[in-house]
This record gives structure tokens, C-alpha cells and sequence, in this order.
């Protein structure tokens, strides 16, 4: 009872204390000059806009929205007309109550990740010190005041998480009898809001199924098992999917892969191939698609019918997408090893950038560096020597490269023993297919932030290992 009690005490503090620090860096930093304001702020922001006038899932009213999913706009459109927001200026202090929200959930996260942490390792101290962890954490904390999907998607990402891991095992490890059938429900819930805050849900659907194909339940159990998480799932994201289907004759859940696709791998492995800058590469691609889409158009019966019939509708969003995607494999198959090299560099920037590169980000006046230039020298000198000028940001990048050697080490013992000891291995055969998910999805494109939704595996793993350490004595048992 007394632990209970002590427990409580300890998650309303957490709470507190994150909302604390992330109200800080909110309010001195991230909503001055508009530093909250990202690259894709602008698409969710003015289709939010669309929503609270009553104009639908649209860019402006009459053109249906595909680009994106729709989760965070409909978040932000939500707390317009709660807050009675009139978009008559982008950057309207107005806006900043709907980040205010964002922040307040956000700091429910280090929450989460405390109970993650006794689902995967039942041990009260490793629970805590992870939270404490995530509440200081540089990309959770800066994350929650950007007006980007991230923490929102973290959120329900984390509930799935919980709920999904909590009840299965490996087939060759510890048996559960069992199975706990409403939580798969409730985490195929999770998992479907996910899915419309950020087009990885259904990718970790298929994970799922795997995971549980493997686990040692029974085989109409695991089939059982997996048919209701996927009727959860679909519940959620089923009007998305009907709604776009209605509107193109197609099944998607947005079209911003096929532009993704064709500026962050095939512009870059062109450059290469051709040695010229990305920018000369992404005009000659540019001129290249359009003569390529203009002969597929003439081709393509349904293509042809598809703009025969919604000739009122802006269809160039599903067009492109699908053409780009198909060109952009072109490009990549001409050059096998430049796109696996690429898709390599970029995984591993994923894995090992820092959160702080979004500090340097907006201390640069919000110019990226020049992709020419990269080596991996220039990247280590980038943040070992910050061309910044304000001494309090340059201390919290080099308290972040501190910690982040500290989990990585943490983390690389984790999977060193996990050759070596059963319980170990069962729980990185349990986590790896979902790290490997995240991982792999970032091969055009390499940040930091692709990798957050993972993050808290790294803090409550690495954190375990050390407190193991200084203990003494392993954390993990069968």
C-alpha cells in the first residue's frame, strides 16, 4: 500500500516537473521569432485552417488534402475552434494555445514510458530513472513545443507499445496462457490513431502480426490474437481509407512518398552518379519527370480515366505519387550500389544524429547545411564545435552528446549480453523487428526525430544495463 501510495507521488511529480521544463523551453525559446514553426508546419497548419472553417480535409476549400495524414490537423483544427481561432496571420499568438495543449499531453510521455519500462523490466528503480530520463530528454522536450506531429504520435505510440508488448512472448520464452484479448483490441486502437498521425502504422501492423505468429500462444490463439488487434486498427483508420478511395478510385493513406522518394533518394543518387550539385540534379529530374509523366499520362487507360471523371478535382497529388515513386525506382535501380550506399548513410544518421541539430537548425536563421559538404568529419566538428554564439545552447548540446554516448553504451552491452543470456535475447527478439521498422523507414532521409518514436527502447534498455552495473545483480529474469 505504502509503495502504491509512494508511486503515486512519484508519476504526479514526473508529471509536473515535465510540464515545468517543457514550459520553459517553450515559452523562453521555442515561441520567440517563430521557432516553433518547422518546414512542415505550414501543410498541417493550413489544412487545419480548412477544417475549422468547415471546409473539410482540404487545401483551401474545393481541393481535397492527400499529401498527409490527417491526425495532427485535425488535432490543431480542433483546438482553433475551441479556442475560437481566426487564421488571419500564420504566426498569430492565438496559435501558440494550441501548442500550449500539445505541451500539456506531451508531458504525460516520460509517464508512459515509467510503465513501459515495468512491462519490459519489472523493476520499480530502472522505471524511474528512465522517466526521469525522458523528462529531460532533449528531443522529447523540444519536440513538444514544435508545431510537428511528433509528440502527439509518441503518445499514442507509447499506449500501443504497453498494451501490445505487455501480453505476448517469443515462443521460446516464458509461455503466456492466456491472452489478454482487450488489450489487443485497445492496442489496435492505439496503433490506428497512430496511423493518422504518421504513415508507419500499417508497416508496424504486418510487425505485429509477425511478432505474434512468433509468440507461444496457440495457433488459432495467435490468429485470434492478431484479427482483433487488425479489427481495432482498422476501425480507426477505415474512414480515411474510404473517404480517399471515394474521391480517387484509389487506396492510400497519403501521397507524400512519392515526393519524398524523388527528392531525398533519387536527387541525391543522381547527383552523385553525375557529379553535380543536388540542386542541378533536381532540375535535370525535374525536367526528366515531366516528359516521363507526360508519356505515362498517354499510356495509362486509368490514369485517363481517373482524370476523365474527376476532371473538377486537383488530382496531381495522387498522380505524382505514384509516377514519382515509379521514376525515382528507375533512377535507384541504374545505381544499385549508390542507393544502398545512401540508404545506409542515411539509416545511420538516423540512428546516431543529435536532437540538438534542431537547435543549430534555428540558430541558422532555419537553413540546412550544405548536403555537398557533409563528410563525417564536418558533422562531428558541426556539433563538437557549434558555430553558435548563445553558451547555454552550446552546454546542452554537449550534456546531450554525453548522455547519448552513455545510452549507446548502455545499449551496446544490452545487445552484447543478449548473445549470451536467454532473457536478454527474448527481449531483443521482441523489440528488434519494431526498432528495425523505424530504422529502415528513414533510408531516403536520415534525422534524429525519425528516430524518437523508438527512443524510449533505448533510454529503458541502457538504463537497465547501468543500474545492472552498479547493482550488481541482473534486472531480467525468465
Amino acid at each position: 500500500m505504502a509503495k502504491n501510495k509512494n508511486n503515486k507521488k512519484f508519476l504526479i511529480f514526473l508529471f509536473i516537473f515535465s510540464f515545468f521544463i517543457r514550459s520553459i523551453i517553450f515559452y523562453c525559446f521555442l515561441s520567440k521569432n517563430n521557432n516553433y514553426w518547422n518546414y512542415d508546419s505550414f501543410v498541417y497548419h493550413n489544412v487545419a485552417v480548412q477544417i475549422s472553417n468547415g471546409n473539410g480535409i482540404s487545401n483551401y476549400p474545393g481541393t481535397p488534402n492527400f499529401l498527409r495524414v490527417p491526425g495532427y490537423s485535425l488535432f490543431l483544427a480542433s483546438c482553433y475552434k475551441v479556442f475560437d481561432f481566426l487564421p488571419e496571420n500564420i504566426f498569430s499568438k492565438d496559435k501558440i494555445l494550441a501548442l500550449w495543449v500539445q505541451i500539456f499531453i506531451a508531458s504525460f510521455i516520460p509517464i508512459l514510458i515509467f510503465f513501459l519500462s515495468l512491462v519490459l523490466i519489472p523493476n520499480i528503480w530502472v522505471a524511474k530513472i528512465a522517466a526521469i530520463i525522458s523528462a529531460t530528454h532533449l528531443g522529447f522536450v523540444l519536440f513538444s513545443g514544435l508545431l510537428m506531429t511528433e509528440s502527439l504520435f509518441i503518445f499514442f505510440l507509447l499506449l500501443f507499445f504497453i498494451f501490445f508488448l505487455k501480453n505476448f512472448n517469443i515462443y521460446f520464452c516464458k509461455k503466456i496462457i492466456n491472452p489478454n484479448y482487450l488489450h489487443f483490441f485497445l492496442s489496435g486502437i492505439f496503433l490506428g490513431i497512430t496511423s493518422l498521425f504518421r504513415p508507419v502504422g500499417q508497416q508496424l501492423v504486418i510487425i505485429a502480426f509477425l511478432l505474434l505468429l512468433c509468440s507461444s500462444f496457440y495457433f488459432l490463439t495467435k490468429i485470434k490474437t492478431s484479427l482483433i488487434l487488425f479489427l481495432g486498427w482498422f476501425l480507426i483508420v477505415f474512414w480515411w481509407l474510404l473517404r480517399n478511395y471515394l474521391l480517387t478510385s484509389f487506396i492510400f493513406f497519403h501521397t507524400l512518398s512519392g515526393i519524398h522518394f524523388f527528392k531525398h533518394m533519387a536527387a541525391r543518387i543522381y547527383s552523385e552518379d553525375k557529379n553535380i550539385s543536388y540542386m542541378d540534379s533536381l532540375n535535370k529530374l525535374n525536367i526528366k519527370f515531366d516528359k516521363y509523366k507526360n508519356r505515362k499520362l498517354n499510356q495509362d487507360n486509368k490514369f485517363k480515366l481517373l482524370a476523365k471523371n474527376f476532371k473538377n478535382l486537383d488530382l496531381s497529388d495522387i498522380q505524382n505519387c505514384k509516377l514519382l515513386e515509379k521514376f525515382s525506382a528507375k533512377i535507384c535501380k541504374k545505381n544499385l550500389f549508390l542507393t544502398a550506399k545512401h540508404a545506409v548513410i542515411t539509416m545511420l544518421k538516423t540512428c546516431f544524429s543529435l536532437y540538438s541539430a534542431e537547435l543549430i537548425f534555428i540558430y541558422s536563421n532555419k537553413n540546412l547545411p550544405d548536403y555537398a559538404n557533409r563528410s563525417v568529419k564536418n558533422i562531428f566538428f558541426r556539433f563538437l564545435k557549434p558555430d553558435i554564439s548563445n553558451l547555454f545552447v552550446k552546454i546542452i548540446i554537449y550534456i546531450e552528446i554525453i548522455l547519448f554516448f552513455l545510452l549507446l553504451l548502455g545499449f551496446g552491452i544490452f545487445l552484447i549480453k543478449s548473445f549470451f543470456i536467454k532473457s536478454y535475447f527474448c527481449l531483443f527478439c521482441k523489440l528488434f523487428p519494431i526498432i528495425f521498422l523505424f530504422i529502415f523507414v528513414s533510408l531516403g532521409c536520415g534525422f534524429a526525430r525519425l528516430r524518437l518514436p523508438i527512443e524510449s527502447f533505448l533510454i529503458i534498455l541502457s538504463v537497465n544495463i547501468w543500474f545492472e552495473i552498479f547493482r550488481g545483480k541482473r534486472e531480467i529474469h525468465e
